[in-house]
């Protein structure tokens, strides 16, 4: 296997580079092989490559030429790339079927939106990437999906995986910006926990091993949503 090809492509320079940063920092964190970044501001340019890429970022307004008749063309040429939509006009989804579109993001371009298309394209499994703790001293490499409860204290946290607990020198707020939101969620001020390792929950209640967590009023509408997307993706 090659190294994976991920390309974007929006008229704006501005534009191109400002993802091209997201994407960047977002396949930073993936447990994946080896990539490189194409970036395009004319889709005439990009269709003369377009065989060599897997996943595309592809934006719908572009004056030289309009983004869906890039990606019937794309489909014409190189059928297996992964076509991400983006575009800031919302009633232009439904055109986005015909060129067999995986994902949507919008514009301006939120995080959490351009990850899940990213983890989406590439099958990327949840949990796969490590973040760096320690314990007595020893610094270890931990996979995301072996955690299952982070604690915050003052000015550090405990990370909780398997019957051990690492210590790691940032707060809670830092530290869940870069965890796999798919899996953790944030059920209080002072705990994030993982969705794999919940037994049992109810509306304002999750229960993870021993020990159970009362979820704050204001996070249980999203806790039930996102446990169930959880639950339908991968349980």
């Amino acid at each position: 296997m090659g190294e994976l090809c991920i390309g974007i492509c929006d008229d704006q320079q501005e534009i191109v580079d400002k993802l091209g940063e997201l994407v960047r920092q977002i396949y930073g964190g993936f447990n994946c092989k080896e990539w490189v970044l194409c970036e395009y501001t004319s889709p005439v340019k990009l269709l003369e490559e377009i065989e060599k890429i897997d996943v595309l970022f592809l934006d719908v307004e572009m004056e030289e030429m309009d983004g869906i008749e890039v990606g019937r063309r794309i489909r014409g040429q190189n059928p297996e790339c992964k076509i991400i939509i983006a575009t800031s006009q919302i009633d232009r989804y439904k055109e986005a079927f015909f060129i067999e579109a995986l994902r949507f993001i919008t514009k301006p371009f939120l995080y959490d939106e351009v990850r899940e298309a990213l983890a989406a394209a590439i099958e990327e499994k949840p949990g796969e990437a490590e973040i760096e703790a320690y314990r007595d001293r020893v610094s270890f490499n931990i996979k995301e999906k072996d955690i299952t409860m982070i604690r915050a204290y003052n000015g550090y946290v405990e990370i909780m995986a398997g019957n051990s607990i690492f210590r790691k020198d940032t707060s809670l707020n830092s530290l869940e910006k870069q965890l796999d939101n798919r899996i953790f969620f944030r059920v209080n001020r002072q705990y994030l926990v993982n969705f794999k390792y919940i037994s049992s929950y109810s509306k304002n209640k999750a229960v993870v091993g021993k020990k159970t967590f009362v979820i704050s009023v204001r996070r249980q509408k999203e806790f039930l949503k996102k446990y169930t997307e959880y639950d339908l993706r991968y349980s």
